[in-house]
């Protein structure tokens, strides 16, 4: 799914694979566990020129799903969710809606982690924000392929 703001910025989203993580119990009485976790691949353009690629597991499954409910419903009802983010279990990849108007949605997308922008002298990773002025019209097209994805994913 690709988010694109009217000033330019853009998020684009796709679903890689989804990827199963084993652990082995260390203490004899506990069992062992597995995760699943989906691989994402996101591109990032900004404003001001910035662009960079990440490719991480950084939802669950379900998180996966949530956040195509949650496009949708800030595409289709935004009333209520204004100031509302949507948090995931891995802090690489979070959303909140700014703003809501009759037919545009101002979004914020958080990258942090591996999943921040790299700054090019240093190396070090700079979180932050991307805000995305988009259309409800776009955010509804962009929930359904994601949700899409992430179904075929499956």
């Amino acid at each position: 799914m690709r988010l694109t703001s009217w000033d330019g910025a853009w998020l684009d989203l796709r679903v890689l694979r989804r990827q199963a993580l084993e652990l082995r119990a260390v203490e004899l009485d506990r069992p062992d566990w597995s995760e699943t976790w989906v691989v994402v691949r996101g591109e990032v353009r900004t404003t001001d020129g910035r662009h960079w690629v990440f490719r991480e597991p950084c939802l669950t499954p379900w998180e996966a799903q949530r956040l195509g409910s949650w496009l949708r419903a800030v595409g289709e009802a935004p009333d209520g969710l204004v100031g509302e983010g949507l948090v995931f279990r891995e802090p690489e990849l979070s959303f909140v809606l700014d703003a809501a108007r009759e037919d545009r949605r101002l979004l914020r997308a958080h990258l942090a982690g591996s999943a921040a922008w790299a700054d090019p002298v240093s190396g070090r990773l700079l979180g932050g924000g991307v805000p995305l002025d988009v259309t409800a019209e776009d955010l509804a097209l962009a929930a359904h392929e994601w949700t899409r994805e992430v179904e075929d994913s499956a």
